[in-house]
């Protein structure tokens, strides 16, 4: 026989542990039966989890993280899968050895501290200037804020590129 399952409806209908599924059921171009099922899903992947106790305001590299296989439908929704760039982040709150590295557990690094002096490049068509501005407010990779130029005490809005260092667009 060539059967074939049709999935007619699925609620919810993301991805989740447990679900219900409406389907038909075919074979050889006729439907033999309609029927329905609730259904358990796992979908496990390779996610970060710590080594050793990390505090708070850690930026996080390599030798700080081991991997481990989890479910991420149950309760390991959320976990950082292994292999993204952590580049840019630190920990938002202390973790335990052993523990799964979960998005929740993480905050941009802001690379621009408010009240520090930046350099601040500005560019448009055919001209490009630089100059020296005051972060008004912290920011990350990105990110915009706002700055005061030192010479007039103008202030506008700028895109921040990296460590002390923000665009304009003219």
């Amino acid at each position: 026989s060539n059967f074939i399952i049709k999935i007619r409806d699925c609620m919810p209908d993301q991805l989740s542990a447990s679900s219900f599924v409406r389907f038909s059921i075919w074979d050889k171009g006729l439907k033999v039966a309609d029927c329905a099922e609730p259904i358990r899903l796992t979908h496990f992947i390779e996610v970060y989890c710590t080594k050793n106790l990390l505090q708070r305001g850690s930026k996080l590299n390599s030798s700080y993280l081991g991997n481990r296989s989890v479910d991420i439908l149950k309760q390991h929704i959320g976990a950082v899968p292994v292999g993204t760039n952590l580049k840019g982040y630190e920990l938002s709150s202390n973790l335990r050895d052993n523990s799964v590295l979960k998005w929740n557990h993480l905050r941009k690094v802001a690379l621009v501290k408010k009240g520090e002096v930046v350099d601040v490049f500005a560019s448009g068509i055919g001209i490009y200037i630089s100059m020296k501005g005051m972060a008004l407010e912290n920011g990350v990779e990105g990110g915009f804020v706002k700055v005061r130029n030192l010479s007039s005490d103008k202030e506008f809005q700028a895109k921040v590129l990296n460590e002390k260092s923000v665009k304009v667009q003219l």
